[in-house]
């Protein structure tokens, strides 16, 4: 059996899918996070039940990717029930999405989800909807679990004699004319596509052009037509307002509001942090005691595993030995010592990198999972959208720029909803600027060994530099390159909530898994290659002149000192095109410990080396993803462009103004 769960954003949708499956899944309140389909088992009455957790969406237009996914898939992968988990508190808005999902399916059920909230608000009258409806409505509190026997028991026993809604008659006998010439050519979900059809549907008008129905297409546009004469609107919105109507209706025959005075809660915390003026300098306080208490709780952890890793120099002279020297004199007992060295200074001790700072990273992802479940970077968009809008960005595309801090290839990818392609490359032109979890990682990493009293300012001051120069630019762009109107956009703002612990650490652990993963694979491999470099050819001294490594630093040498940068930290840019985690493992490899390390490179030249590593161009998987999106090799050149010359000139002038200024 198949179930599907659809809703809008900032539904518990998510959450009501964990309780189900017993799954993890991403939980949070910014629009349009799951891109991507997430599938879970569930045993239940001894049926084995599926069920998919579709993107989040506001409707089924063929506006965005995930309205693109949700409908796609109960179009074409025919869900025995689909459940429309609807947040009680805001009933009406959450009605348009089930009046689509009901031209499109027979079989919902209705999850009346925060039913606890909504009490609140409303007298909800639920066995009422369901008589008006025909479907099942079950009330759930998916955050502690309450109602979720009852769903599954409605979708495999509930009773389903739905009452579509129907539209005016002048609009009826034009949709009625239309499913009779669409049966001549198809059998499944004729109404809907015949409803589509006079609303103009880019994708369905594709789909019967491939199916050679020009006339059909061409009677679908006289009828649209009749219709916008007849109402004297464009058809969205005609269409649109009927369903509003419905919802509208629906609402006040299933809901009484109960008149509660006062300000809210929400409101109060509002009046703050989302203040005009003081909301974004709040938000910079936050997130600097936020990375200050990152690094301060991180570093016991780090040492930990530094010293299981590497050991430690005593100050008597003697050294406790860690588990690479360790390995490295048992493999070295029945292995060639290249091989022992290769598997152990190379492949282990870039695993040993990698894990020390995987501690900043979690609590990293503690505090922004908690403060994105919360609501609270939801109003940070919001305030975001403000400024942005001014230098010429609409809304949606302020929520692909904070996408990027994750990773900016799904954010390059979340371009595709975004209408004007004006705003669409000017969006993929910012997006690499962003810091990806990746630097910030970087970052970290370095910030811990040449910033240790001052690692939260450092990374703070990376960041804000980063905005700085997004929104400069941004400004620049609209108003010449890539001019175009903006259009308007609305914002969701969810109400706070305290986020559950449980939640919290499933959202933690997902990313860290994913960069754990990952430094399993592409990064000790990139270590091990790198380590290769140093070591060949056969014979010479390790990461000497004379390996193939050394004789890469001799050649681009000249070039770094230009910006501080010695030889190996431009080798280390270089692996870094192609996964910037693999930085770390550069300097790892490079330098056979972490004191080595250090001693290369002063305060100064390893901030001109994070300004480089901020700014230059992004890595493989991103540059491949924009010429996905764009089909243009001039446009990926300007990027790449673009973020080599923020890169030469930011890292040139703090070096070298710091030299003058005597600054080490």
């Amino acid at each position: 059996m198949l179930i599907a769960l659809a809703g809008n954003p900032n539904t518990g949708k998510s959450t009501l899918f964990n309780e189900i499956t017993g799954g993890h899944q991403h939980i949070g309140n910014w629009p349009g996070v799951t891109v991507e389909k997430k599938e879970g088992f569930v045993e239940y009455e001894g049926k084995r039940i599926l069920v998919v957790d579709l993107p989040g969406t506001y409707s089924l237009t063929a506006y965005s990717l995930e309205e693109l996914i949700a409908r796609n898939f109960i179009l074409e992968e025919k869900p025995d029930v689909v459940i429309d988990v609807i947040d009680s508190t805001n009933l009406e808005r959450n009605l348009y999405l089930l009046t689509e999902l009901m031209e499109l399916t027979d079989r919902i059920v209705v999850a009346l989800n925060m039913f606890d909230e909504a009490k609140k608000k409303y007298r909800i009258d639920f066995k009422k909807m369901e008589k008006i409806l025909g479907i099942p409505v079950i009330p759930t509190i998916a955050i502690r679990g309450e109602g979720v026997k009852e769903l599954l028991h409605a979708t495999l026993h509930g009773k389903f004699s739905m009452k579509k809604p129907e539209y005016p008659e002048d609009v009826e006998k034009r949709i009625k004319v239309l499913e009779e010439r669409l049966k001549e050519i198809m059998e499944e979900h004729v109404r809907w596509h015949a409803i589509k059809l006079i609303e103009g549907d880019v994708e369905v008008i594709r789909k019967l052009q491939r199916m050679n129905a020009k006339s059909i297409i061409h009677l679908a546009e006289h009828l649209r037509h009749e219709i916008e004469d007849i109402y004297g609107e464009d058809i969205e919105t005609v269409m649109a307002s009927f369903r509003y109507s419905f919802s509208h209706g629906l609402f006040h025959e299933v809901a009484e509001p109960i008149n509660v005075g006062g300000v809210t809660i929400t409101d109060m915390i509002d009046h703050v942090v989302a203040h005009k003026i003081f909301g974004i300098p709040i938000f910079l306080v936050i997130m600097y005691l936020s990375f200050n208490f990152v690094f301060e709780v991180a570093v016991p952890f780090q040492d930990a595993i530094d010293l299981i890793f590497n050991g430690k120099n005593l100050s008597g002279g003697g050294k406790i030995l860690g588990l690479v020297d360790i390995s490295y004199g048992w493999m070295a007992t029945f292995m060639p010592s290249w091989l022992s060295s290769f598997i152990n200074y190379g492949m282990l001790r870039g695993l040993g990198a990698v894990l020390t700072f995987t501690p900043i990273i979690m609590l990293l992802f503690i505090i922004l999972s908690f403060l994105e479940d919360s609501g609270y970077l939801a109003r940070i968009a919001f305030l975001m959208d403000r400024i942005m809008r001014k230098i010429g960005m609409e809304g949606r595309g302020i929520i692909s720029l904070m996408l990027g801090l994750g990773c900016n290839v799904p954010a390059i990818m979340s371009t595709r909803a975004l209408r004007n392609e004006k705003e669409r490359k000017l969006t993929m032109a910012l997006n690499p600027l962003v810091p990806c979890g990746a630097r910030i990682q970087v970052f970290a990493f370095l910030t811990s060994m040449f910033f240790s009293k001052n690692q939260a300012l450092v990374l703070w001051s990376l960041l804000i530099l980063s905005f700085v120069v997004i929104a400069i630019l941004g400004y620049i762009y609209s108003r010449t390159i890539f001019r175009g109107e903006v259009e308007p956009f609305v914002m969701e703002l969810p109400p706070y909530r305290l986020p559950t612990l449980k939640g919290v650490l499933i959202h933690m652990w997902e990313k860290s898994e994913g960069f754990l993963k990952k430094a399993g694979t592409i990064i000790i491999g990139a270590a091990g290659i790198i380590w290769l470099l140093a070591a060949l050819p056969w014979g010479v001294e390790y990461g000497s002149e004379a390996s193939y490594i050394g004789q890469f630093a001799q050649i681009i040498g000249p070039f770094g000192r230009l910006f501080g940068l010695t030889p190996q930290a431009i080798i280390a840019l270089f692996f870094g095109f192609f996964a910037k985690e693999v930085v770390i493992d550069s300097f790892t490899v490079l330098f056979k410990s972490k004191a080595a390390l250090m001693a290369s490179m002063t305060p100064l030249q390893a901030y001109s080396f994070l300004l480089f590593l901020l700014f230059y161009t992004p890595c493989v998987a991103t540059v491949a993803t924009i010429y996905q999106e764009t089909k243009s090799l001039k446009f990926v050149i300007f990027v790449i462009f673009e973020g080599f010359f923020l890169a030469f000139l930011f890292s040139f002038l703090v070096y070298n103004i710091g030299v003058l200024l005597g600054v080490s």
